[in-house]
């Protein structure tokens, strides 16, 4: 009695098992997950201004795990943009995680709320960046040209043609989710620019500062 009680256990082992494989063929298998990110980890924002990042990866919805200090920066999230909020001066941080089960990813972003920065202008500071160093391959050859004239309307709130086609060329208030800064940074949307060689921290500073003052045409 106890061989043929083990036999019907063995049987039932041997036809949960078979089931379990079949399955992967109809489709039930889960698909694997990349880990949680972000389109920027470090973030300065000018006291009474906002910015946003983008979260991406891991498994949605996101939620925000830690608040950051609440006497310099507030937090908001919606959907997969997190809009930080600058209310004075200091530098603290927040967490963002996903929803994985049974352990979420999680990522803690860094705030930098700064004071009042003198204004970057267009036309005597980004306009000589692109003359020195951008020319040789958009003047007046290929499909974006930032020749004197015509940069700030191809540049902003233009949709990005070659990569990061979702995301415009430049977006007002926000360096972080602008192709260009992203571009000349390094940080995502293809090939670095300019190509052969690597943009100076003070040039790739000064376009991440007017972009967000608002990418004004000055």
């Amino acid at each position: 009695m106890k061989l043929k009680q083990g036999c019907s256990i063995l049987l039932l082992i041997a036809i949960i098992v078979i089931a379990l494989y079949s399955c992967q063929d109809i489709g039930t298998e889960l698909p694997s997950l990349t880990g949680l990110s972000a389109s920027g980890t470090n973030v300065s924002v000018l006291k009474g201004s906002s910015a946003q990042i983008t979260l991406s990866g891991g498994k949605q919805p996101y939620i925000i795990k830690k608040q950051p200090n609440n006497a310099i920066a507030a937090v908001s999230l919606n959907s997969s943009i997190l809009t930080i909020s600058g209310i004075d001066t200091g530098t603290t941080s927040t967490i963002v995680a996903d929803s994985k089960i049974p352990a979420s990813d999680s990522l803690e972003i860094y705030i930098s709320i700064i004071g009042t920065i003198s204004a970057v202008s267009f036309s005597s500071q980004i306009q000589p960046i692109f003359n020195s160093q951008c020319l040789g391959c958009h003047g007046s050859n290929g499909g974006l040209s930032l020749n004197a004239g015509v940069s700030y309307a191809n540049l902003v709130n233009v949709d990005a043609r070659s990569s990061c086609t979702s995301m415009k060329r430049v977006l007002p208030d926000n360096a972080d989710n602008s192709v260009l800064y992203r571009k000349v940074s390094g940080t995502t949307c293809g090939n670095r620019m300019p190509e052969g060689l690597q943009m100076n921290t003070h040039d790739i500073t000064l376009i991440q500062d007017w972009i967000n003052q608002g990418a004004n045409n000055n």
